[in-house]
């Protein structure tokens, strides 16, 4: 006997850029068609090139914008929408639209719900980021609790890493007070770790002769040694030092030369301090890009500067791209990248590091080659998209 897919209903605060808007986008593109069939819900009105991806394989999205808060008008609404689509499955992405879906599904008697945390929801406030364009999602007591009452609506709960769940359990948990012991077991037993996913086909397609024809385009010689970054020009990803460091290690090797895709408020900045340090001439600005694959198999090194990264997404797309990569110690970086085994890991915040890094792996070829062979197995085996959905799915299918 056949049976229909199930509708799975993915709900998100925004499908704005970022890197948990495409990690949930391509584990939607990869399910099972013959099991589950993806729609989406998006309790904002921003967008992006990657929402634009699901309209293209057809698949619905509804916008339902939502002011900030919980609004019992909003759960009634989302409710309506599992109703009339005949959802099965709910997989809402982070303690907002957890909390609201949570509560829609309650109401629909919908038995699978899946609630997943990106790897900024899990961040605690350790200390103080001033630079980050958001407040950190969990500030205090008031959302340690809605963080409890959220997860709680939920069958199981899906952290990136395994620290990263540990660290959301014991901030959400503490607030219980006498009883914090007693949440904290609550919490673990729902929760489980799933690297956000990659699909490793669009770096398959990339062809030699592409590879080729982008390193010219970008001013690389036959043995220019091609260093760069994908990323927006913020703060958090800390190009200065970047741009302080390539300096340094371009005095030493001639063969350097460093392209920077992604755009942000800082690229004056960025060119201004480039014509101070006098590496303008080396140094590429491409701006909003989109060939990521081909721009990061054109690279011999991919550099990762910043001094904050609550997980790393690209950094896990070098790796599936086979880069050898330079990253900063911070956050989950050092136990996403092994010194010296699938990259070189080196301190937040200064040049002469991450300079030395560079010239080491511009000299030698060996190396360079031994950590990106290295990143790549890494990537196929625990980061790779096909990977990720099995893992969901079996979440979707588990007894409620």
């Amino acid at each position: 006997m056949t049976h229909e897919p199930r509708t799975v209903l993915y709900v998100m605060d925004t499908l704005g850029l970022s890197g948990r808007t495409k990690g949930i986008i391509d584990l939607a593109l990869h399910l099972d068609p013959r099991r589950y069939r993806p729609r989406f819900c998006s309790l904002g009105e921003e967008t992006s090139e990657l929402a634009e991806r699901l309209h293209e394989r057809g698949i619905p999205v509804d916008f339902l914008p939502l002011p900030a808060g919980l609004r019992p008008d909003g759960v009634w609404q989302i409710a309506q929408l599992i109703r009339r689509h005949r959802v099965e499955v709910v997989h809402p992405v982070n303690p907002r639209p957890i909390l609201y879906v949570g509560s829609a599904a309650k109401l629909c008697r919908v038995r699978s719900a899946v609630g997943s945390l990106s790897a900024f929801a899990c961040q605690v406030p350790d200390r103080e980021y001033r630079f980050l364009p958001q407040e950190l999602v969990n500030r205090g007591r008031r959302q340690a609790l809605r963080n409890q009452v959220a997860c709680r609506l939920m069958n199981h709960v899906v952290a990136v890493s395994e620290e990263l769940g540990e660290r959301f359990c014991r901030f959400t948990a503490d607030a219980a007070g006498p009883l914090a012991e007693r949440a904290y077991r609550s919490l673990k037993r729902r929760m489980h770790a799933i690297s956000y996913g990659i699909d490793l086909e669009p770096y398959r397609r990339v062809t030699a002769e592409e590879v080729a024809a982008l390193r010219a385009q970008l001013g690389a010689k036959p043995d220019t040694v091609l260093v760069g970054s994908v990323g927006r020009l913020v703060e958090q990803k800390d190009y200065p030092t970047q741009l302080a460091a390539f300096a340094l290690a371009a005095r030493q090797e001639p063969r350097l030369r460093m392209v920077l895709a992604g755009d942000g408020p800082l690229r004056g900045a960025i060119e201004a301090q480039a014509d101070e340090l006098g590496i303008r001439d080396r140094l590429v600005l491409l701006g909003h890009w989109t060939r990521v694959p081909a721009l990061l198999r054109a690279l011999d090194v991919f550099v990762l500067a910043s001094k904050f990264e609550p997980y790393g997404v690209a950094l896990l797309e070098a790796k599936c791209a086979g880069s050898a990569i330079v990253a900063t110690a911070v956050n989950e970086i050092p136990k996403l990248l092994r010194d010296g085994a699938t990259g070189l890991v080196v301190p937040a915040e200064a040049p002469e590091p991450m300079a030395r890094a560079f010239v080491r792996l511009a000299q030698d070829a060996a190396l360079r080659k031994a950590v990106a062979d290295g990143a790549f197995a890494e990537a196929e085996q625990k980061h790779s998209i096909a990977a990720v959905a099995g893992a969901y799915q079996a979440l979707y299918d588990a007894p409620s």
